[in-house]
């Protein structure tokens, strides 16, 4: 029979036992917690979050209490691609949804785990939402240059076989004056030799990456020549342009006539979107940049068209892509070349039949 002092030194030692394994517990713990990599895992077939760790809270916008027992339905590719796999573990991605709505692209690597009988999903993610971002941006780089040397060589080849066509269409124009029977048709002719003439400019332009020729210049004052100049475009229709330039903006090192071919493909599109009547808005301001360490000059090209349809948005930028029946749709890829070689970005928000907003934002080193 065990003695009170035998009882009592049975206690101390599982007590001490408890303690020793309630400090490794919280030692894997704070490893578990404070991994650099969202840890997360999930029971298949209702693909519910069984546990995680802090930095998967975080990634996945959610508190720790909500995390847990949430479900992610697009775990069942992973849990596929692991019963189909020879090896024990798996890389691969995944697209998820914040709260906010934001997508967020994550690399996951991912294994079956055994516990109390069961067989889970253990997965490793790692945000690459911005590299592949960046991906994509170099992959559409390399794509804009062979497509830049394609449509040079081609719009040369054009070229002096279009001038053929085009000097014989002027004789037979000459022979077959206004009133003839064959006159519509050569004068027909003579439009789509033209339209294929503004192509041919338009890809050589496109093709032609010449690095900006930069000078301190007050971008207002290209804001106004620019109006100037397509002033004749607002007079076809009943447009009304408000202008708003802050008086208290910076002088920029930009190229006068590349940000003016910017501003005039802008309000050329903005001026052709408004059916009969609507509104042109100019504004230039600054902003604080997204980060906060710095400042942009924005200037803000508004009108009250038709607006852009939402699945011609991401493609807007994208050449020869266009909606016009007579547009070559280099004039933003263009644009947005320009301002990119000038270190600014262009950013836009429309809306079907209310209208569209293009910013073209600059950077200003140095200026608070």
């Amino acid at each position: 029979m065990q003695t009170s002092s035998e009882y009592v030194a049975q206690r101390d030692v599982e007590s001490e036992k408890i303690d020793k394994l309630e400090k490794q517990l919280a030692w894997y713990k704070s490893f578990f917690d404070n991994a650099s990599d969202a840890v997360l895992v999930v029971q298949p077939e209702t693909w519910s979050v069984l546990d995680a760790n802090l930095r998967a809270s975080v990634l996945l916008g959610l508190t720790e209490d909500q995390i847990i027992g949430s479900t992610i339905p697009q775990f069942r590719r992973i849990f596929k691609l692991l019963v189909k796999s020879a090896s024990p573990t798996i890389l691969s991605e995944l697209s998820l949804e914040t709260p906010e709505g934001a997508p967020v692209m994550l690399e996951v690597s991912a294994r079956f785990v055994d516990y109390n009988g069961r067989r889970l999903i253990q997965a490793i993610a790692r945000d690459v939402t911005e590299q592949r971002a960046l991906t994509d941006k170099l992959v559409q780089a390399d794509k804009m240059v062979l497509l830049g040397q394609l449509s040079a060589g081609v719009a040369h080849e054009i070229r002096n076989p279009l001038a053929a066509i085009n000097l014989n269409l002027q004789l037979l124009g000459r022979r077959h004056p206004e009133g003839s029977d064959d006159h519509p048709m050569i004068d027909s002719a003579l439009q789509g030799v033209q339209r294929i003439s503004r192509i041919v400019e338009s890809t050589l332009d496109f093709s032609r990456s010449t690095l900006p020729v930069t000078r301190k210049q007050q971008v207002n004052a290209v804001i106004v020549n620019s109006v100037e100049l397509v002033s004749s475009t607002f007079k076809r229709k009943t447009i009304k342009v408000a202008i708003d330039l802050a008086d208290d903006i910076p002088d920029l090192m930009i190229d006068t006539q590349q940000i003016q071919q910017v501003f005039i493909n802008m309000l050329t599109n903005a001026a052709d979107s408004i059916k009969a009547r609507g509104e042109i808005s100019i504004r230039s301001f600054a902003e604080p940049t997204a980060r906060g360490d710095g400042t942009m000059i924005v200037v803000a090209i508004s009108d009250t068209g038709v607006g852009i349809r939402p699945d011609d948005l991401s493609k807007i930028f994208n050449p020869f892509f266009t909606r016009k029946a007579d547009g070559t749709g280099l004039g933003l890829p263009i644009s947005q070349r320009i301002i990119h070689e000038h270190q600014g970005v262009i950013d836009v928000e429309s809306v079907v039949g209310e209208g569209t907003t293009f910013y073209v934002k600059f950077p200003v080193p140095g200026y608070a």
